[in-house]
């Protein structure tokens, strides 16, 4: 009698143990999730979690898909009834956004999940790898981190023993005008990217970005002026003529204002990758 006890208690035991090393082995991933950043949604997109994503922000562009949708708003004004409507059980930020609004949604009940907001290549891979750990796609968010790392490293061999080009990054200026010019500093990633392409930022002060005269651009003397084109390509004419303006600076007279029209080199994704391949395209033609 007490042996059958004792052999019932083992087996309740045991089941038990097993049941909770179910639970534990089988957790539950979030199955609806608004992003609040175009970066995040294109990691969602890269690490094949698309099918979780019910809400994105009014400038989301990659994947085209992504305008299709429904839209939370803008960057730093979503429109919190709007991310209820949806009922997501995640929403995923970068981490100044938290600092503004993040306690007002967790107020309400919802889950959020913050990335950093200005990061390094570092910290996007670090963003990628904590995504995928919330959704559920571990190997997926290893699988891109590894493609990021591959791709840049290829870049880098490349231009490693290479002569540095003098590089000029312009992100934003009045339209029409060489007024309000702004450049990317010296702790953007993007700063990164140009010393992976094989270049050097003629911006030395340390911000992610900052606002020049056109005048600064005779002392800064950069070999090769990059301005990234929010617009479509049908507006590179217009660019370079606005440019031409400055045409007594060396890069203006060399024909060394080059045009990124992709959003590819701003969002820190995996889109990088095409970022940094384009930028050395413009560094180094000869070799890429």
């Amino acid at each position: 009698m007490k042996l059958f006890k004792i052999t019932i208690i083992y087996f309740l035991l045991s089941v038990l143990i097993l049941s909770s090393l179910n639970a534990y082995s089988e957790p539950t991933y979030p199955k609806r999730v608004v992003s609040l950043s175009p970066s995040i949604t294109e990691i969602v997109y890269g690490i094949d979690a698309w099918d979780k994503l019910v809400g994105v922000t009014m400038y989301a562009d990659f994947p085209p898909k992504a305008k299709e949708l429904p839209n939370v708003g803008g960057w730093i004004n979503p429109n919190l009834e709007m991310v209820l409507i949806l009922k997501p059980d995640l929403v995923i930020m970068v981490s100044d956004q938290d600092k503004i609004f993040g306690d007002k949604f967790r107020t309400l009940g919802l889950k959020t999940l913050a990335v950093d907001s200005n990061p390094s290549i570092i910290h996007i891979k670090d963003s990628i790898l904590k995504i995928g750990n919330a959704l559920g796609k571990q190997k997926e968010s290893v699988k891109l981190k590894d493609e990021i790392e591959t791709q840049i490293n290829k870049i880098r061999n490349k231009t490693i023993n290479l002569k540095p080009k003098k590089i000029l990054c312009v992100i934003g200026r009045n339209p029409g005008t060489l007024d309000d010019i702004y450049v990317v500093g010296n702790t953007s990633f993007i700063n990164e990217l140009i010393l992976v392409s094989g270049g050097i930022n003629v911006i030395e002060k340390k911000r992610t970005a900052l606002k020049i005269s056109k005048e600064a651009i005779f002392t800064l003397d950069p070999d090769i002026i990059i301005e990234i084109n929010h617009a479509k390509t049908d507006k590179e004419k217009e660019i370079l003529e606005v440019w031409s303006m400055l045409n007594e600076a060396r890069a203006i007279k060399n024909n060394q204002v080059k045009i990124i029209s992709s959003t590819a080199i701003l969002h820190p994704s995996q889109r990088i990758i095409d970022g940094v391949k384009e930028l050395a395209s413009i560094i180094h033609p000869e070799i890429f």
